[in-house]
């Protein structure tokens, strides 16, 4: 008497993992199990193994390709985060260059900004505030090309106390339309802070993002 053979839906709800994924070593209980509950009398197609043995190599292959990856995505972030670490040290005591509108205002010598005006620039003023916000300086800028510019303060050194300011820049190009302007602040790095998201650099009591410098001067 044939024993009556096992539906594959059955043995499937059997062998599959918790979670309804199947593996290396569910596929091989399945696959043994087809052998063992096949009907001696219609067994089984040898192509359908042969097919079913190729797809399983396939998918291990891919399923090992992807944990190299996550193994080499790993280890790259740790190596970004070690550099950046090393690097946000080094500018301890240098000045660097990043997107801001705050300037350091010294008791005497030279002073300048950057800039950068979009299209071909234009013509407008640049307005110094202290920390309050208000107004301390007004300079007219009767020409402002466009791209990264530098823009002379030396004629507020001396009338201006010493001191930390903000300042902002309105351009407008010859048909009187705005021209879009991206102010650039330059700090002496005096402290390091290790955040989750990464190395930030402070310079009297402002805080940088490692990644928001642009330059790094000596």
């Amino acid at each position: 008497m044939i024993e009556p053979v096992a539906s594959a839906a059955s043995t499937t709800r059997e062998i599959v993992a918790p979670g309804g994924k199947m593996g290396k070593e569910e596929f091989l209980k399945l696959l043994v199990t087809q052998l063992r509950n096949q009907d001696p009398m219609n067994p089984s197609d040898p192509k359908d193994f042969a097919a079913q043995l190729a797809q399983f190599s396939t998918v291990e292959q891919l399923l090992n390709i992807g944990d190299q990856l996550e193994s080499m995505k790993s280890r790259d972030e740790m190596l970004i985060r070690t550099i950046n670490a090393t690097t946000a040290l080094q500018l301890i005591g240098k000045s660097i260059v990043t997107e801001g509108d705050t300037v350091d205002m010294p008791a005497s010598g030279e002073m300048s900004v950057r800039v950068n005006a979009s299209g071909t620039g234009g013509s407008g003023t640049l307005v110094l505030r202290d920390t309050a916000g208000a107004e301390v300086a007004r300079i007219a800028l009767p020409r402002v090309e466009g791209g990264d510019q530098t823009i002379d303060l030396s004629s507020l050194v001396g009338k201006v106390p010493q001191g930390r300011y903000s300042y902002s820049v309105e351009l407008q190009d010859s048909a009187g339309v705005p021209v879009s302007v991206t102010t650039f602040c330059r700090m002496r790095v005096d402290g390091v802070r290790y955040t989750t998201s990464g190395p930030v650099l402070s310079s009297g009591g402002i805080t940088i993002a490692l990644g928001k410098v642009i330059e790094i001067l000596d």
